[in-house]
């Protein structure tokens, strides 16, 4: 496939998603947030096209703990639980929009009940977000990080919800 009809495939992909591409924010995944008093913030690393955009995987990482120490939330490093950031930003050529995609979800460790002689917890996510979005060169970090907030925000009325105060 010819680059061009490529990424006029993905724009199209894209501009038909007005709602997340994936979310987990119903009782149940909230549920698993109850009891929970410590947590890290791990920022994967973002790509170079991003950065040359003005999108730092450490502003990012600070964003994100600064918020929600704001909001009260024990931050710890190395925490078992952690809230975990991935973005991923293309590079679409210089006549396109950035397609990005914003993942927030909080990784936590658990155990499967049935048969296994050791239990050996793994990282999973029991909460998260996520949703693919465009942005001009310009602006993708300020649409980057807008995504990121209001997810962190919906991360923090979804551990209020079960852990009030």
């Amino acid at each position: 496939m010819r680059p061009i009809y490529a990424h006029a495939l993905l724009l199209g992909c894209l501009v038909g998603l007005p709602h997340p591409a994936a979310a987990a924010d119903s009782a149940i995944e909230r549920a698993t947030l109850t009891g929970l008093t410590t947590m890290s913030v791990v920022v994967e690393g973002l790509p170079p096209i991003a950065e040359k955009n003005g999108l730092t995987t450490a502003a990012l990482q600070s964003d994100v703990t600064r918020r929600l120490r704001q909001a009260g939330l024990s931050i710890v490093e190395d925490a078992d639980a952690y809230l975990y950031v991935h973005v991923t930003v293309a590079d679409a050529g210089a006549s396109l929009p950035l397609p990005y995609l914003v993942d927030v979800s909080l990784m936590q460790e658990v155990t499967l009940p049935r048969g296994l002689k050791t239990r050996t917890p793994l990282q999973c996510p029991t909460w998260g977000l996520n949703r693919l979005g465009l942005a001009g060169p310009t602006l993708v970090r300020g649409a980057v990080t807008d995504r990121v907030t209001e997810f962190v925000d919906q991360f923090i009325a979804a551990y209020r919800s079960v852990n009030p105060k």
